[in-house]
């Protein structure tokens, strides 16, 4: 009896202890993909906040209207460009004057539109002009990721004309061949004309 009695403890014992292996077994399993979700899920919401802080952030505003007879109609009064050129051309350029042109090399391409303004510093010649989008609408935007082209005149130049490849600006060139007339060609790939504006009502 006491040998039988001692085979049923031991066979008991094992599968006691069958029981405890299965079920650590289970729990280092369970923490092993507790852990690898853990360490995935960090990541995705580290790329989402970089995401969220490398963003920038991008105002606009609707500066005209494209008739349907292709008229320039301005929401913002043209003058009230002035002030904000000067303050982005930044340098003591004084503008007096500013407007937006169409730009269109043929009609199988879509026009680019700009924002301009033409002043002078020191004596010399200085122009900038910055692309515009035409919405669907066709209301023309300025935003803050438009792109500046500026032209800076030498004393012996009196006027820079942009030059164009296609519908984009691409450089300057002096009304003037003569030698020691030049312009100076300068590209940005934002602006912070709009910081300066205060709109008023459209007229």
């Amino acid at each position: 009896m006491a040998e039988s009695t001692r085979v049923k403890v031991v066979y008991k014992l094992s599968v006691l202890k069958g029981k405890w292996y299965s079920l650590a077994l289970c729990l280092l399993l369970w923490t092993i993909a507790a852990g690898c979700r853990q360490q995935q899920f960090p990541e995705v919401v580290d790329d989402v906040v970089v995401e969220q802080a490398e963003a920038e952030v991008v105002r606009g505003q609707i500066l005209a209207q494209v008739s349907s007879e292709g008229e320039i109609r301005y929401v913002v009064p043209k003058q009230e460009f002035m002030q904000p050129f000067i303050k982005e051309f930044g340098d003591g350029t004084v503008v007096d004057k500013t407007m937006i042109r169409k730009v269109q090399e043929s009609d199988d391409v879509e026009p680019i539109y700009y924002l301009v303004g033409l002043g002078i510093r020191n004596g010399a010649f200085r122009s900038m002009a910055l692309e515009l989008e035409l919405g669907a609408d066709n209301s023309l935007y300025l935003s803050s990721a438009s792109v500046k082209h500026m032209c800076s005149a030498s004393l012996d130049c009196d006027f820079c004309y942009f030059t164009f490849s296609g519908n984009k600006i691409i450089g300057c060139e002096c009304s003037k061949r003569n030698a020691g007339s030049e312009c100076r060609y300068n590209v940005e790939e934002r602006n912070t004309l709009l910081d300066e504006m205060k709109i008023s009502s459209p007229r």
